[in-house]
């Protein structure tokens, strides 16, 4: 299940292990040996920023650097 993550601002993430695409409105973070997108960071033009991701210790990571304001499972 992919959840997404809404958070109030941006935190620093640097995530061990994926490498880090930039693009105009978020960051995408890549698997390099399976070469796949694992998560999504996207942007919002109020400041906050949503977190799209199916990754357990990534969710984890996330709510150890950022205040979640919201919650949604697609």
């Amino acid at each position: 299940m992919i959840v997404e993550l809404v958070l109030r601002e941006l935190p620093n993430l640097e995530l061990e292990g994926y490498e880090k695409i930039e693009v105009p409105v978020g960051i995408l973070f890549a698997n390099p040996i399976e070469k796949r997108v694992d998560i999504i960071v996207k942007k919002h033009p109020d400041g906050r920023v949503s977190v799209f991701t199916d990754k357990a210790d990534v969710v984890k990571k996330i709510l150890e650097k950022a205040e979640v304001v919201d919650i949604h499972a697609k």
